[in-house]
């Protein structure tokens, strides 16, 4: 058994000050009050002084770190894993994108869900895998919504190959991303609905109405809100207008202070709350790498500390650290830090139905917990009920 004493724990619906925890089979046994919780005599004891226990932030969205990509191969798949815990991150889902400078048939896609997958079934040192996210292939190919997703392997909604992905994935896609105004998308929506995929509206430049009829149908979330969308418009609301007034969509937020400015992001928290907000990275492969210039098939990336952009044009993801988003949401006004936590664990645990061993310190859970100060740098990182090896990130 580990015994854990803690100036603070942030379960991260209460604040329990000072803290005990206790681990045992990679399960949380007990947490509360020193009162409460009395350790065990042979309990082997870790203090934390002046220092929080927060949840293991679970990231839906992330494409890769460290010159990869995820779905690449299993060993680099289950190296990101590891590298990724020094960020607070203890679970997440593989997005895989039409980002790569490959042509990328429905065959290679077949091919970056199988290698997740099999990635899946091994008992890694870092982050768990708790499924699949697939950003398309059903994007818009319009301009500025498509973003960074390479047109070319954009394609139009199809339920036959859908079936054949969730075929390949044994049931693990837990979230998908699609523009549904395209032809066949609510269709396809609903059969994501179906699947028990959470159905997510992304780099699409879909009208208001259009938007709620997904919603009707099954979407549930906005991916990377403010990016990929129409700004707002007074009279034409659009995608946007619907997810900060329609509460059965989930808004996805990259807090990196880049894509989002805060006053936007105030916006977004008055409009839909703290439990309506994730954090997600959206890390693409050069988080984890040295600034600088890199090639990337006939154009230039750029990294410029948490910025990465396309030379003259578009970012392309974000290089931010989860840790980074949380504390910038916890020097907002009126956002405390265990709000700023609720949205990085919690809130994202709710959506892809892990809540029941995710996102929280609660007895029965699964033992993933990150040690943090006032600045939300990562101290320690437990994952499953195993101390992670890490290199600190800012």
């Amino acid at each position: 058994m580990i015994a854990i004493r803690a100036a603070c724990a942030l379960t991260p619906l209460r604040a329990i000050r000072p803290a005990h925890i206790l681990i045992e089979h990679g399960w949380i046994a007990a947490i509360g009050l020193p009162s409460q919780v009395p350790i065990p005599a042979h309990a082997d004891v870790v203090t934390v002084e002046n220092l929080t226990v927060v949840p293991g932030f679970v990231d839906t969205h992330t494409h890769g770190r460290d010159g990869v990509y995820f779905g690449e191969d299993v060993a680099s798949t289950l190296g990101v894993c590891r590298s990724v815990v020094a960020t607070g991150v203890t679970s997440l889902l593989p997005t895989l994108a039409a980002l790569r400078p490959v042509r990328e048939s429905l065959t290679e896609i077949l091919a970056q869900i199988s290698r997740v997958r099999q990635a899946m079934q091994v008992d890694n040192d870092g982050a768990e895998i708790l499924g699949i996210h697939l950003e398309g292939p059903y994007l818009s190919s319009e301009d500025p919504v498509k973003g960074s997703q390479r047109v070319e392997n954009l394609r139009r909604p199809s339920p036959d190959e859908l079936l054949r992905m969730a075929d390949v994935a044994e049931g693990h896609i837990r979230k998908m991303s699609i523009a549904p105004e395209l032809d066949g998308a609510l269709a396809l929506i609903g059969t994501m609905s179906r699947l028990g995929i959470v159905a997510c509206a992304a780099h699409s430049a879909a009208s208001y109405e259009e938007t709620i009829a997904a919603v009707d149908v099954g979407l549930r979330c906005g991916a990377h809100v403010f990016n990929g969308m129409p700004p707002l418009h007074h009279r034409r609301p659009g995608l946007l207008g619907a997810i900060l007034t329609d509460d059965r969509i989930q808004a996805e937020l990259i807090a990196d202070g880049q894509h989002v400015s805060a006053p936007a992001i105030q916006v977004l928290l008055r409009c839909k709350g703290v439990e309506g907000v994730h954090l997600v990275t959206d890390n693409t492969l050069w988080a984890g790498r040295p600034n600088g210039q890199y090639p990337d098939d006939g154009r230039t990336i750029v990294k410029e500390d948490n910025r990465v952009y396309v030379a003259g044009g578009t970012l392309i993801g974000s290089v931010a650290p989860m840790n980074l988003c949380v504390r910038t949401m916890a020097r907002l006004p009126g956002c405390s830090l265990a709000e700023a936590v609720q949205m990085a664990s919690l809130n994202p645990a709710r959506l892809i139905g892990v809540s029941d061993r995710k996102g929280s310190l609660e007895p029965g859970h699964d033992a993933d917990l990150v040690v943090i100060d006032e600045e939300v740098t990562v101290h320690r990182v437990m994952a499953r009920g195993r101390w992670m090896q890490i290199h600190a990130e800012s």
